[in-house]
C-alpha cells in the first residue's frame, strides 16, 4: 500500500497535499502567496518593482490523517511573482503563479513525477492538473501591524478555477536590492472543491479520512527590478 496525505499557495506561488495509489491516503495542498498595500494590480506612477526569484522561492505544504500520524510534506514552485512598492514605501501591488505540475512529496526517498504519490496528487481527486496546471493568488490588500516587516494580507486564490479569498498574517524584510517574504496559513481544501477522503462530504470511517485543513508555509525571496 502507498499513501499520502494532503497543498497549496501560489505563484508564489500557494498549497499542500497528501495521497495514495490504493485511495487508503490522501494529499491537500495550498496555495500561492502575494502582497498589496490596496490594489490587485500594480499600478502606474512611481512605483519599485521586484521579481520573485524562482529557484529559490518555495510553497510548502503538510497533509495528515484526521485520525494523526506523521502524515507527508512537499513543496509546489511558483512560476512567475511579482511584488511593488510605492513611493512611500507602501506595498502596492502583487500577482503569483503557481505551477501545480512541480508538486513534490519531500518525506520519500522517491520523490519523481511518476512515484504513485504524486501522481494521485496531480489526478481528479486532488488538483487535476492536466486541467488546471495553474494556480494563481492575487493580493488585494496589505496592512502592516506591529511592526515594519509585519503584514495582515487579503487576496483571492485561484485553485481548479474556484477562487476563494484567504486572510493570513506574513512577514517581508528588505535586505538591499532584495525582499524576502515568508507566512504561515491554513487553508480547507473542500473550499476549492478537492472533497477526497473529506469527513465534511462522506461519511468514511475516521481512520479513512484526510484532514480538510492543510498547513502552509511560504518562504519567497525577490530581486529589484532593474
Amino acid at each position: 500500500m502507498r499513501s499520502i496525505l494532503l497543498f497549496v499557495c501560489a505563484p508564489l506561488c500557494l498549497i499542500g497535499a497528501v495521497a495514495c495509489r490504493d485511495r487508503s491516503a490522501a494529499a491537500i495542498a495550498a496555495p500561492t502567496l502575494a502582497i498589496t498595500e490596496s490594489a490587485p494590480s500594480t499600478p502606474a506612477g512611481s512605483v519599485v518593482g521586484y521579481s520573485l526569484v524562482i529557484p529559490e522561492s518555495f510553497v510548502n505544504w503538510k497533509g495528515m490523517h484526521v485520525m494523526g500520524g506523521n502524515g507527508h510534506q512537499g513543496y509546489i514552485k511558483p512560476l512567475t511573482g511579482t511584488l511593488a512598492f510605492d513611493a512611500n514605501g507602501a506595498i502596492a501591488g502583487g500577482h503569483f503563479e503557481l505551477d501545480m505540475n512541480t508538486i513534490t512529496i519531500t518525506d520519500k526517498k522517491d520523490t519523481s513525477s511518476d512515484n504513485g504519490l504524486v501522481s494521485h496528487l496531480k489526478d481528479t481527486d486532488f488538483f487535476d492538473v492536466k486541467k488546471y496546471p495553474k494556480g494563481t493568488f492575487q493580493l488585494t490588500k496589505a496592512i502592516k501591524v506591529s511592526s515594519d516587516s509585519s503584514f495582515d494580507i487579503t487576496g483571492q486564490l485561484t485553485l481548479r478555477a474556484i477562487t476563494q479569498e484567504i486572510h493570513f498574517p506574513a512577514t517581508i524584510v528588505r535586505n538591499g536590492e532584495d525582499i524576502v517574504a515568508t507566512a504561515s496559513l491554513t487553508i480547507d481544501r473542500t473550499k476549492w472543491g478537492i472533497t477526497y477522503q473529506s469527513g465534511s462530504v462522506f461519511g468514511l470511517m475516521k481512520d479513512k479520512l484526510l484532514e480538510d485543513r492543510v498547513p502552509v508555509s511560504l518562504a519567497l525571496r525577490f530581486h529589484h527590478q532593474q
